[in-house]
This record gives structure tokens, C-alpha cells and sequence, in this order.
């Protein structure tokens, strides 16, 4: 029961509610002036005016219908945008922490490779994509593949050399790109981590990779695509709710129960009246 009380405060402590209450109110005015506007909009362009006086009367209930309807769009978004907001404060705060534990294992990793006479090794890396060093693996792999078919290159002519030194080249473009979405294809399937944000990774230098404001921005971006199909439904229920109004008003023009001071006046005939 302890450990569930502290687990519990530990999910709602990076959590305000003063700025959460303040961006569900922002959106909340947001949504009812927006669908306010929109109402009043319609009514002076004449487009809630019917020829059948239920259907007419029935319409103002857009004064209603819309504001609140961009009222409870409004809050669900304000909430969202605020919650989101609140994860990134959090993120942000463990900064220090995190970047004294990324110092750590790249000094480990700077020790190590001290020991093994790499110092070299060690500044090459701060200047190169994880990208490039996977490319370096799977050429140091057609390197060893090479070095196996050697004895087979001595006795091959001329043309035979050329085409298999094409073949290598093809071979090591292929592989580059294949490296590259096998990577992110694991990545994806085992961690659960967005496609774009491994590619992130793997175009970031290594450096990057032991620099919290990094890695916490990888979070960030992780965290916006989980929140994505959050944003998309509220998007997709607006679209809706506008469809349906435009659908009404497409439907009553076609039905013509728009008013009649909205039909064009017949032509005044040519003749004049007898004097």
C-alpha cells in the first residue's frame, strides 16, 4: 500500500493543476467564441433562414449547439496542450541528472578506449552520425567478405576485376541503405519508439548522445507522436461537426427551403405597359 502511495505521487507530483485549469479555460473561451462567430456568421449571411417556420426556429439552436460544441473541443484541447506542457517541465528538471550520468559513461567510454591506445578514436566520434558508424561496420563486414574472395581476384581477367569492384560498390550502397531501416524497423518493433525519432538518432552525432538537452528532446518528440492521434480525433470530431452543418445547408438548398428572398428574381419583360 506504501509503495502504491509513493508510486501515485510520483505520477501526479510534475503535474499543476493551476495551469491545467488555466489552459482547459483558455481553450473553453477559445471553442465558445469560435463556434459564437461562426453562428453569427451564418445568420448574417442568411443561411439559417427556412421557408418552413419549425425548420427555421429549429436552426437557431446553432446559437447553442456550436459554442458548446467548441466548448467541450476547446477543453479537451486546453488539456492536452497543458498536460503536454507540464511532461516537458518535468523533463526539463531532471537536466542535471541526466547529463551527470551521460559525463559518467562517456568518461568510462574515454577511459577505455585511452587503455586501448584509441585515442584518436575518441574524436572522431565526436564529429560522426551514429549513421556513419554503422556504415563503417557493414564496410569493415564487405572488407572481411572481400578479403576472403582475394585468392579467386588473382586469377580473374581484367573486365572480371571491373565488374566485381562495381559489384562491391552496388553491394556497400545496399547494404548502407539497409542498415539504416533495419535499425529503425528493430527499433520500432522492439522499443516501441517513433520512426522519425530513431532516424533522429541516427543522424545525430554521437557527441549528441551524452548531451541531456538531446536526449530530452528526443523524449519531447517521442512523447508529441503518442499524443498525435489525441489531437488528430479532436480534429477529426471538428471536421465532423463542420461537415454536418455544411451538409444541412447543402441539403436545404437542394430541397429549396432556403427563404424565398435568397431566389433570384425572374427577368422584367421587355414590353412596356399601354400608356
Amino acid at each position: 500500500m506504501d509503495r502504491a502511495q509513493v508510486l501515485l505521487e510520483g505520477l501526479w507530483a510534475p503535474f499543476n493543476f493551476l495551469p491545467l485549469f488555466g489552459y482547459s479555460c483558455l481553450g473553453l473561451l477559445l471553442g465558445v467564441v469560435a463556434g459564437l462567430l461562426l453562428t453569427l456568421q451564418l445568420q448574417r449571411r442568411g443561411w439559417l433562414a427556412r421557408n418552413k417556420r419549425w425548420h427555421h426556429w429549429l436552426l437557431k439552436l446553432y446559437f447553442l449547439l456550436l459554442p458548446v460544441s467548441g466548448a467541450i473541443l476547446g477543453v479537451q484541447a486546453g488539456l492536452l496542450y497543458g498536460g503536454q506542457q507540464q511532461v516537458h517541465r518535468h523533463l526539463d528538471s531532471y537536466a542535471p541528472l541526466v547529463q551527470g550520468v551521460a559525463d559518467g559513461v562517456w568518461q568510462d567510454f574515454s577511459t577505455y578506449l585511452q587503455a586501448q591506445d584509441q585515442q584518436i578514436m575518441t574524436r572522431e566520434l565526436q564529429s560522426t552520425s551514429v549513421q556513419t558508424v554503422l556504415n563503417h561496420m557493414a564496410a569493415q563486414y564487405l572488407q572481411a567478405q572481400l578479403l576472403a574472395r582475394a585468392p579467386q581476384l588473382e586469377e580473374a581477367s581484367l573486365s572480371e576485376r571491373i565488374g566485381l569492384q562495381l559489384f562491391d560498390y552496388l553491394q556497400a550502397s545496399l547494404l548502407s541503405a539497409a542498415v539504416r531501416d533495419t535499425a529503425v524497423e528493430q527499433a520500432n518493433k522492439y522499443t516501441g519508439v517513433d520512426r522519425q525519432v530513431v532516424f533522429d538518432v541516427l543522424d545525430a552525432r554521437v557527441e549528441q548522445l551524452f548531451q541531456a538537452d538531446f536526449l530530452l528532446g528526443l523524449l519531447k518528440r517521442q512523447l508529441a507522436q503518442v499524443l498525435k492521434p489525441f489531437y488528430l480525433t479532436l480534429l477529426v470530431l471538428l471536421g465532423l461537426l463542420l461537415t454536418m452543418v455544411g451538409a444541412e445547408l447543402w441539403l436545404s438548398r437542394r430541397l429549396r427551403q432556403w427563404s424565398q428572398g435568397f431566389v433570384e428574381a425572374p427577368a422584367v419583360s421587355g414590353t412596356l405597359p399601354a400608356q
